[in-house]
């Protein structure tokens, strides 16, 4: 009888242990999947990481496609370049909630759809589609972060002199002919 008990008793434990290390292996292969296959970051002294700046590229070809009615898609545009000299200008606090921003974007559609994928892993459709359902989400903060991203990636588009050439845009410093009425 007792050598029942013991032998019930392994295989309890060695039944526990397997459970432990599956649910270990999972995590381990999840945590890869997560934040494993991002480029080589090319610039080593830039303010985003090459996370990020993977990130700011599939953002900027999102907004700014290659082949669309400007000929300069949002990373020739140098948008990638834009976006890390403005969270390098910002304030501390600041950097810290683009950085979320970027964050949360990256990780969304695993909480959204259109796929339980990261956003640098979606298809360019697939990636419209995700920001598509940002912009007329029910959540405000869901709302707020397409806003806030798509906001910094047209400034950083806008600032390229090419881009501005396209859409016949100038600087204009008195725009209201305050300095003429003096």
């Amino acid at each position: 009888m007792s050598f029942f008990l013991a032998a019930a008793s392994t295989s309890c434990a060695c039944t526990a242990s397997l459970v432990l290390l599956v649910a270990g292996a999972v995590t381990l292969l999840l945590v890869a999947r997560l934040f494993v296959g991002y480029p080589a970051d090319p610039l080593s002294d830039s303010a985003l990481n090459r996370r990020e700046r993977a990130l700011v590229a599939t953002v900027a070809d999102t907004f700014f496609a290659p082949g669309g009615p400007i000929p300069l898609s949002g990373c020739e545009a140098g948008a990638v370049d834009y976006f890390a000299t403005y969270i390098r200008r910002c304030p501390r606090h600041q950097q810290i909630l683009i950085r979320l921003l970027i964050l949360s974007t990256e990780l969304g559609p695993l909480l959204f759809g259109p796929r339980p994928r990261r956003f640098t892993r979606l298809s360019q459709a697939q990636r419209t589609e995700f920001f598509e359902g940002a912009f007329t989400s029910r959540l405000y903060f869901r709302r707020l972060s397409f806003i806030s991203f798509r906001a910094i990636m047209t400034m950083a588009y806008l600032a390229n002199p090419q881009v501005a050439r396209c859409m016949n845009m100038r600087a204009d410093r008195d725009p209201f002919g305050l300095e003429n009425a003096s």
